[in-house]
């Protein structure tokens, strides 16, 4: 087991000052980090535990703009009714995580920070065209999240510097959103391809900026945005759907692991991409009727 020098912060301006100190790591849930330690691969030999920080969690609303702090649980995301109404592909991703136990421990931020092209809540929040603020020590900056994940588990997170909260706009739109998970197995499983998808319409029922995003399939999670062009402007038929779906084999490009080889991940992106925008059309239609 890896050992650390362990510090622990009760307000975000002592975990600002800490990390700047000591040169450590930031740590929420810790569930990834122990994973990684039992294995004596973890990038840092100081941690410094932001989870008493009350400053980083939490979930509202100012004006149109969604606000979730880094340290909100995969937990706080289900309990949210504000997140179901305005980010329910988000709040799908979040139930698929670990068990129970993972779900109460393990935060939206260490899910980020992780850049794992497998985190399950990282296509969701790219189709939701998701903010992320980062701060240190005499500053900050918003970032895309597409421009915080620059590989596999890794991020342009500068020394000393955390990630604060995530934002995005409320959707103005009616909008059918969904996410769906392949694994080798039912429960606890890293996804072997993911996928979230967003279909707002406009006021004559066509789709009007559509966002498919994948995880699992490239070195970071990614947008497709030839499965996009292909949305745009179309009405809800299966034909445009599935032609969608097609699209995303163009905008992928999935590795052989333990997991999957790439040709099975590239037939069930497309296979689960077109479940997934079945899914968000029936939600709208479904709306409509309501």
């Amino acid at each position: 087991m890896q050992e650390f020098d362990f510090y622990a912060a009760n307000t975000l301006d002592e975990l600002l000052r800490l990390l700047a100190q000591s040169g450590g790591r930031v740590i929420a849930g810790g569930t990834d980090v122990l994973v990684q330690a039992q294995r004596g691969v973890f990038p840092a030999s100081v941690l410094v535990d932001a989870s008493r920080v009350r400053e980083l969690r939490f979930i509202g609303q100012d004006g149109e703009t969604i606000r979730i702090g880094a340290l909100t649980t995969y937990a706080d995301i289900l309990a949210s009714p504000l997140l179901r109404e305005t980010a329910p592909a988000l709040v799908m991703a979040a139930a698929t995580v670990g068990a129970p136990q993972t779900r109460a421990r393990g935060t939206l931020g260490g899910n980020i920070a992780n850049a794992s092209p497998a985190g399950d809540t990282l296509p969701p929040l790219l189709t939701l065209d998701a903010t992320v603020r980062l701060v240190k020590r005499g500053g900050e900056r918003v970032l895309p999240l597409a421009e915080v994940l620059c590989g596999p588990r890794q991020t342009c997170l500068e020394p000393g510097e955390i990630i604060h909260s995530v934002a995005f706009r409320r959707p103005s739109q009616p909008t059918g959103a969904a996410f769906l998970k392949l694994g080798n197995r039912q429960g606890m499983a890293i996804a072997v391809v993911n996928v979230a998808v967003s279909l707002p319409l406009d006021d004559d029922g066509r789709i009007a900026g559509a966002r498919v995003a994948l995880g699992a399939v490239a070195p970071t999670p990614v947008r497709s945005p030839r499965a996009e062009a292909v949305l745009y402007g179309q009405s809800l038929n299966d034909d445009v759907l599935e032609r969608a779906a097609q699209a995303v084999l163009y905008d992928i490009a999935p590795i052989t692991d333990v997991r999957g080889s790439a040709d099975y991940r590239r037939k069930a992106a497309v296979r689960l991409t077109a479940r997934a925008l079945r899914l968000a059309a029936q939600q709208i239609r479904e709306g409509a009727q309501a």
